[in-house]
């Protein structure tokens, strides 16, 4: 469908509606195109014209003829021929006829009407002709459509995992999971890939996919798909019934949605190709190190490995890594301030702050507990026993309520003189 038109507009539709205001009134039980056809086939006004009428009425039909009994509008240059057309259920007809192609697809209303007014005329064809739009349920499915094309065009993406696009391929060979498809998930931002293996190219599938996605990543503020809009809503709609999870998916107006250069899309297909090629029965274990590659290299258009600007930090290889920075893993320039688009720049420059409250906090965290004690003991007077004090006694201690125990220091000291009696034996404090 082409685009929408409103009321009339243009040089003819305003000649039109020209014509409708300037046009003098039927005569009683008739209407201005028999009064037309009557003054050109008898020469005769209706009988209730006076002079001004006739006069509008004689000027008005010199943009007619008659000609078999067909009434005709030639314009008021005589340069056109077009059927005048009186009947509603005829001019209903001409618009069905004008509105269908040879192949059965639906025009627009400009298109509808271009047709329309090529061949025929009556007075409010553009109105007429929008309103039948209307009521025609293709059309309006496929304008609705349009619209939210138009409107998911893809935006700028500045922040990681912000803007995704989502794409099916497939299908496979089927594994022993049974799976025959592959959904691949991209990161506008930092060109990052997710590849999840599917069973079946439906939505409920697709969710499942991305709610595995969602719950190590979270959510992102749009994905756009090359599936329909139908499709997406279906997706969105899984992932709130069956995972609580609020996500927006649109149609892309893009024939590639993923957000990659051409080069390394056709080599992302062509890389998984080749896999399920050579690992045809179990090709769905082996997307991880399909997809680590392009991770792990430098993208043309970024400058940068997706893994680095995913996660603000080099890629090791090998347990057996140097911790030293090599420039070539995070892309030409990325040592220099300016050459990092501003967020991960950002980022670097807070992670070697970060990283030292990280482990300050890690290190903190093992001795929190005894310092807390003595933080919280420190707050109450110390008690001082001696050995002679009541308080040591082979008395019986009272039951107290649970309520009256109170946390305190206990602070032994011995006298400079142990009595005789005390000789030999374990002191108190050791008991206790």
């Amino acid at each position: 469908m082409d685009g929408a038109v409103g009321p009339p507009q243009g040089p003819e539709e305003e000649e039109t509606a020209a014509a409708a205001a300037t046009a003098p009134g039927p005569g009683p039980g008739g209407n201005k195109f028999a009064d037309i056809r009557r003054l050109l086939a008898e020469g005769a006004f209706p009988p209730a014209f006076g002079s001004i009428k006739r006069k509008n009425l004689k000027r008005y039909a010199q943009k007619f003829v008659l000609e078999g009994g067909c009434l005709y509008y030639v314009g008021p240059k005589k340069e056109e021929k077009r059927e005048v057309v009186v009947d509603p259920e005829r001019r209903h007809q001409v618009f069905l006829e004008s509105h269908f192609t040879e192949v059965g697809h639906h025009l627009g209303q400009k298109k509808t009407v271009h047709r329309i007014q090529s061949r025929y005329y009556w007075l409010g064809i553009v109105k007429d002709v929008v309103d039948w739009i209307r009521m025609c349920q293709t059309c309006q499915n496929a304008e609705h459509a349009k619209n939210v094309v138009r409107k998911a065009r893809p935006v700028k993406a500045e922040a990681p995992w912000e803007i995704l696009g989502m794409e099916i391929q497939g299908p496979f060979p089927e594994t022993a999971r049974a799976n025959t498809h592959v959904l691949i998930v991209t990161d506008y931002f930092t060109k990052w890939i997710e590849a999840v293996p599917l069973r079946k190219k439906d939505a409920l599938s697709v969710a499942k996919a991305l709610a595995s996605l969602f719950y190590r990543f979270g959510a992102s503020k749009n994905i756009y798909s090359s599936q329909s809009w139908a499709f997406c809503e279906e997706v969105s709609r899984h992932l709130g019934e069956h995972w609580s999870i609020s996500q927006t998916l649109t149609p892309s107006a893009a024939p590639d949605p993923m957000g990659l250069d051409e080069a390394t899309a056709e080599l992302l297909k062509a890389a998984l190709q080749s896999m399920v090629k050579e690992k045809q029965p179990d090709w769905d274990e082996h997307l991880d190190p399909v997809v680590f590659g392009f991770r792990t290299t430098v993208s043309s258009v970024t400058k940068h490995t997706p893994f680095f600007l995913m996660f603000n930090r080099r890629i090791h290889l090998s347990s057996e890594a140097d911790s030293g920075k090599d420039p070539k893993e995070e892309g030409p320039g990325s040592m220099k301030p300016d050459g990092l688009p501003p967020f991960t720049a950002a980022v670097q420059e807070q992670q070697g702050a970060v990283r030292k409250l990280v482990i300050d906090n890690t290190a903190a965290s093992g001795k929190g507990d005894r310092r807390g004690v003595k933080r919280k003991a420190g707050r109450l007077p110390a008690l001082a026993f001696s050995v002679e004090d009541r308080g040591f006694t082979d008395s019986p201690l009272k039951k107290l309520k649970q309520s009256s125990f109170v946390s305190f220091q206990l602070e032994t000291i011995l006298p400079s003189e142990q009595p005789p009696a005390a000789e030999g034996k374990q002191s108190p404090s050791a008991e206790h």
